[in-house]
């Protein structure tokens, strides 16, 4: 991934328009995947804790606007992409590092589940569109949230990026 800010802040808008228009029409109990938390793995593990914090606050203030109980759940959502970004840039690997492909998805797939799980706690613990108990809210919406995420990269790699999500 470049460093190149204007061609990042492009990708950006076009991940949060693939999540706001398109994906988050596939819903399982209410939970879909999120290419926005791929995005900000993406950002952690490649440029940075503070570029993947900024661009999780610039994504929850967006995605806030955009969710369906704009004054409920704006700031959760606001707070959880902005952990998000935050515990992804732990997973953060050094320019200069000579780590292999290999260990490079690793840590992407480690920093979407992670930060995803997290993520999905925080916003499930407030937020209850289907009735359910905060046991099985918490735990269940945010395990499916994160698997559906993983599924979604998964598949982005193998299909869209062909061989890697860094190369």
């Amino acid at each position: 991934m470049t460093r190149n800010i204007p061609s990042l802040i492009i990708l950006f808008c076009i991940v949060l328009l693939v999540q706001v228009f398109g994906l988050s029409y596939i819903r399982v109990f209410n939970v879909t995947p999120d290419a926005v938390t791929i995005f900000i793995a993406l950002a952690g593990v490649t440029l940075s804790q503070r570029a993947s914090t900024t661009f999780g606050f610039a994504a929850g203030i967006v995605l806030g606007i955009f969710s369906e109980n704009t004054g409920m759940v704006m700031g959760w959502i606001m707070l959880s992409r902005t952990v998000e970004g935050f515990i992804a840039g732990f997973f953060n690997i050094p320019e200069n590092s000579h780590a292999t492909t290999k260990q490079k998805n690793r840590r992407i797939y480690n920093a979407i589940i992670i930060s995803g799980l997290l993520s999905g706690f925080i916003v499930s613990a407030v937020y209850n569109p289907l009735g359910f108990s905060p046991l099985i809210r918490i735990v269940v919406l945010g395990l499916l949230k994160t698997l559906l995420t993983v599924i979604l990269a998964f598949l982005a790699n193998i299909v869209i990026l062909k061989k890697s999500l860094l190369d």
